[in-house]
């Protein structure tokens, strides 16, 4: 929420009428802003389903839109690709520089930006969100994922809904925007 009212306030939510944030990181979390509002009754799109009968969530239901499109998730699937127990971000990126790994993984980055973007495109058509930003420690993937996102949305979403959210956005202010935001409450 308040990484969400600092882009709302300062940042890529700012000349938005009804906006999104989705904090990806460890979980997901979510700020909706509806007719420039903050809509505190809506808290957190990591735990719609977005897969009957899927993956345990830390909630303790399954099919979890966070179990499938958090950066936890995804760093998961790479760990458990490579075969160890625990790569930092920062070396997850490293490894993900060299081509041949980059290969290796394509298939887990292609069915990560599946989900990530089935979840913008439910919260974009719910909310009539004209922007949708994300935030959280994707942001640090944004040159990996963000090219790839906008391509996978721009397939799944109908016209409608290419042509009511108009501007899917990184964050403005990358994975600070939560540090900034709590200063606002």
């Amino acid at each position: 929420m308040c990484a969400g009212l600092a882009e709302k306030v300062y940042g890529n939510l700012k000349e938005s009428r009804n906006g999104v944030f989705l904090g990806i990181g460890t979980g997901i979390g979510t700020a909706v802003f509806i007719d420039g509002k903050l809509m505190e009754e809506v808290r957190s799109a990591g735990h719609m389903i977005i897969e009957k009968n899927g993956r345990k969530c830390n909630c303790k239901k399954n099919g979890c839109y966070e179990a499938y499109a958090s950066m936890k998730a995804l760093k998961d699937s790479i760990r458990k690709e490579f075969n160890v127990e625990s790569l930092r971000s920062e070396e997850i990126l490293e490894l993900l520089k060299d081509k041949e790994n980059l290969n290796r993984v394509d298939r887990i980055l292609k069915e990560y930006i599946e989900y990530l973007a089935i979840g913008i495109s439910n919260m974009a058509r719910l909310c009539s969100a004209d922007t949708v930003v994300i935030g959280g420690s994707f942001v640090h993937y944004k040159d990996l994922l963000f090219e790839r996102l906008q391509k996978e949305l721009d397939r799944i979403m109908s016209d409608f809904e290419k042509e009511q959210t108009r501007i899917i956005k990184i964050a403005k202010f990358s994975n600070d925007a939560g540090i900034i935001g709590a200063t606002l409450i």
